[in-house]
């Protein structure tokens, strides 16, 4: 392990060893007790400070970075207000399960007054409330340590199951004294889960040849391995239809089915469930399972223990790296045979069927006057992306479906990633992260109005530093997903089409993004929606600045829905 002994403050041996380390940027919020760390990251021209107005859009854009490249994000937030602050979106961090390196500075509330502003309680350590959401936290107290701990926790984000993890730091260090230590240089190691067995490599493709209906279930495992071309090639080789994520095998590919859960593979009853790289998840109740509780085989690939425990029934676990099982699968069997030929023609019929039902119910919406039909929307935003060699889309909305996107025989070039959770406000950092981290692909960032409202401020980092981001509205004036659950509570507001707590009215996108300083263009009509879009990138990759496209929607609300006025504290008082 090459390493070189350095005499300099504190924040000088943070910010040096992140540089030897490779880290290029971090995602921050400014604050007034780190003032020398700040100081000395502003002073570097190989290492980058990307400032965000509030701790949530800092996560958020740390989380996109991660996501379009696989790097550790780093992040600094003030203090254990800012570490509450940037809560909302570190659980999607951790949901995601994604290698972001918070890094926050805490008062020492013990050996004099214990309350001290903006720091936690002296009853909580540093980490305390970061702990359920972060695979791993320390606490480092002696300066001369800080390399090493910065360099293990770099590690250990990376160390797969890759995860978010936090180190706290005493502000007491941050002063000008000089202290002693040593910079680890080189580049993180690339660690990798092991190798299959070769039996159970035999296993897998004894299975899947004898299936009569198998299904590839896949999951964030498998771009996280690097492993999209060989599971995509394996779907192919077997004649596979696939339900998953938005990656991996691409949301475009012939053979993706459309939809992320089990239950939206339609009618075709598997024999066989091949689980890639996927974190099950559910909603507590007892349908979480209801997938698998039939006479299907249900096989499972992962490089964590989370890839195996919510799979109930399983008969096959494959505790190895996703890319490397797929790689050994590949070698152990035959190129495509004609004895499998039906069942690749098959796969894909199944495959174009779903997908054909969901975009004509797309399609079967009523075309309106000012509005953008979702499925519109998505076409023309493909279809531009297709144009320019393709691009990186990330999501944080529900309107657009990619499922719907029509099925032209090939995969394309285009890139779509879903949000790392659920937790709203993330779309808008994310996609500033995503184009630092992919920084020669145009990336989009496709958000809900809702969406936008959250963290609106991340527009003014990326106008503030150059980012060009192409951020596409996709605005239906309503909390859709909610105003879907009012109307399928079956009470009131079904019954009498009035909906209240859910509109989103008289705010306006383009005004909102130019206060922040990025232009902005109203779109309402589907005859142009497509140059508009055009225009938009045409502006961000030539003119290297971020933009923004109001793209007006039909209303949110289930049909015949109605926005009912919310309360007014006037009318209380009149």
């Amino acid at each position: 392990m090459p390493t070189r002994q350095m005499t300099a403050n504190a924040s000088h041996l943070i910010v040096e060893q992140l540089a030897a380390s490779g880290v290029k940027y971090v995602f921050n919020n400014s604050g007034s007790r780190e003032a020398l760390f700040f100081n000395e990251l502003h002073s570097r021209s190989d290492i980058h400070g990307i400032l965000g107005l509030h701790e949530g859009a800092v996560t958020a854009m740390a989380g996109g970075y991660t996501q379009a490249n696989l790097a550790p994000g780093v992040m600094v937030v003030h203090l254990g207000a800012g570490l509450a602050q940037c809560m909302g979106q570190l659980i999607n961090v951790w949901t995601g399960s994604l290698p972001v390196v918070v890094i926050t500075f805490a008062g020492d509330t013990g050996s004099f007054a214990d309350r001290i502003s903006l720091d936690l309680s002296h009853n909580a350590g540093p980490t305390a409330i970061s702990a359920p959401m972060t695979k791993a936290s320390w606490t480092v107290i002696e300066p001369e340590g800080l390399p090493a701990a910065i360099e293990r926790a770099l590690r250990v984000a990376m160390t797969p199951p890759v995860g978010p993890v936090h180190l706290a730091v005493y502000d007491r260090l941050l002063g000008p004294e000089q202290f002693t230590a040593n910079i680890i240089e080189g580049s993180l190691p690339e660690v990798r889960t092991g190798y299959p067995s070769d039996t159970d490599v035999e296993q897998i493709a004894r299975a899947l040849r004898d299936a009569k209906r198998p299904l590839l279930y896949t999951g964030d495992g498998i771009w996280k391995s690097g492993a999209d071309a060989e599971v995509t090639a394996l779907a192919e080789r077997f004649g596979i239809p696939v339900v998953g994520e938005l990656r991996g095998v691409s949301i475009k590919h012939p053979l993706h089915c459309g939809g992320r859960r089990l239950e939206q593979a339609g009618d075709i009853d598997p024999d066989l469930i091949l689980c890639f790289g996927v974190r099950h998840n559910g909603a507590g109740t007892a349908d979480d399972y209801a997938a698998f509780f039939n006479d299907a085989r249900i096989i499972a690939v992962g490089s964590d223990v989370e890839n195996l425990q919510n799979l109930p029934g399983l008969d096959l676990a494959v505790l190895a790296d996703e890319k490397r099982t797929a790689q050994r699968l590949l070698e152990l069997t035959d190129s495509p045979s004609d004895d499998l030929a039906d069942r690749r023609a098959w796969a894909r019929e199944e495959a174009a069927s779903l997908r054909a039902r969901r975009r004509d119910a797309a399609r079967s919406i009523p075309q309106q006057q000012g509005k953008v039909r979702p499925y519109v929307l998505a076409d023309a935003l493909d279809n531009a992306l297709e144009r320019i060699g393709g691009g990186l889309v990330t999501i944080e909305q529900f309107a657009v479906a990619q499922d719907i996107l029509e099925n032209t025989g090939d995969a394309g070039n285009n890139e779509y990633i879903r949000p790392a959770g659920g937790s709203e406000g993330y779309g808008m950092g994310a996609a500033i992260g995503a184009k630092l981290g992919a920084p020669g692909k145009p990336v989009v960032g496709l958000v809900g109005d809702g969406s936008l409202y959250y963290s609106d401020s991340a527009l003014w980092t990326a106008a503030s530093h150059s980012i060009p981001v192409l951020y596409v509205i996709s605005n239906n004036g309503a909390y859709g997903i909610v105003a879907g659950a009012f109307g399928g509570a079956d009470a009131d507001m079904k019954r009498t089409g009035e909906y209240r707590g859910v509109v989103l009215d008289n705010i306006d996108p383009v005004k909102l993004s130019e206060s922040f300083g990025v232009e902005a263009l109203d779109a309402t009509d589907e005859s142009s929606i497509a140059s508009a879009i055009e225009h938009g990138l045409k502006t961000v990759e030539e003119e290297k600045r971020p933009f923004l496209l109001n793209v007006h929607l039909p209303i949110g609300l289930p049909e015949g829905g109605r926005p009912k006025a919310p309360y007014s504290f006037s009318d209380d008082v009149s």
